[in-house]
């Protein structure tokens, strides 16, 4: 293997790693600028693949024609892996398209149990209309220690909380702490920008002055993506998830954003709200194959 520019990579990675899937997001390996180093994956002289890999992690594998060995480069790709990685953890392979799941379930990685795919639709101005009991607010940075951070950060993670909590989103993914969602509301404020900051959301009860809603947009490979969108449960049923997405999509196409992006388990309530929106699905993938930690005697 050689490390590649990540530039040059991007183009293989659009055209070579699924077509299903690089039509659906047209030139997202364009974008991928990512800090993990992307390598070509060489036979002799000839480029025949592409991987982005670093201990624990490997994603975005791709073959180009006409070779066709590919279960003798993940096996290898395997190996360097086990040389390379803290055992203690589990090495993780994230993303794992249709095309490849027996690919990786020969080589002695495990799928994990979640079924997800992306989602998108284009932006669109809409016309909303906001019940009179709710105000609708938008979230505010701050810098905390020389990192950024959400003014309101505590109030939004005990939204989260409340809104998955005993959900079959969140006993699935086993988000059950209140730590969990703080550090999370935290990684949105660092992967956001000031124009998403304004299309993102808080609707607050005007009553009783709750924060009964939220809708989070951050940026995924150079385009919005949906972060989190959270309702408690008190005031489901009213619309409000759908209004915080239907704002969104609004605010960005001002902002001259072609489209929005999002990622749902499969099962989850929310994918008939995004159905209902417009938003196609592209194909159903594994979120992540793994080989287990090693335990220390």
């Amino acid at each position: 293997m050689s490390q590649a520019d990540s530039t040059d990579w991007g183009v293989y990675y659009s055209v070579y790693y699924n077509m299903a899937y690089n039509g659906f997001f047209k030139d997202q390996g364009l974008k991928m600028n990512h800090w993990r180093r992307k390598f070509w994956i060489h036979q002799g002289p000839a480029k025949i693949g592409g991987v982005v890999m670093a201990p624990n992690v490997i994603f975005g594998l791709f073959f180009i024609p006409p070779f066709n060995d590919e279960m003798k480069v993940v096996q290898l790709l395997k190996k360097a892996l086990l040389n390379g990685s803290d055992r203690t953890k589990a090495i993780l392979a994230y993303e794992i398209l249709p095309n490849q799941i027996d690919l990786f379930s020969r080589a002695g990685f495990w799928p994990g149990e979640f079924r997800c795919r992306w989602m998108q639709r284009p932006t669109e101005t809409f016309s909303i209309d906001w019940d009179d009991d709710l105000r609708i607010a938008v979230p505010e940075f701050c810098t905390m220690d020389d990192e950024v951070n959400l003014n309101n950060a505590e109030e939004i993670s005990e939204l989260s909380y409340s809104s998955y909590s005993g959900t079959l989103s969140g006993v699935r993914r086993q988000w059950t702490s209140r730590e969990f969602f703080s550090a999370w509301t935290k990684q949105f404020a660092q992967e956001s920008n000031e124009n998403l900051r304004i299309a993102s959301s808080l609707i607050y009860d005007n009553t009783s002055g709750q924060l009964v809603g939220a809708c989070l947009v951050s940026l995924q490979d150079g385009m919005p993506a949906l972060f989190n969108i959270a309702v408690v449960p008190s005031h489901r049923g009213k619309g409000i998830a759908t209004k915080m997405i239907q704002r969104a999509l609004s605010v960005l196409r001002e902002q001259d954003y072609p489209i929005l992006r999002l990622y749902v388990m499969q099962g989850n309530d929310a994918e008939a709200v995004y159905y209902n929106l417009g938003f196609a699905a592209g194909p159903l993938e594994v979120q992540h194959c793994y080989i287990p930690a090693v335990q220390q005697a």
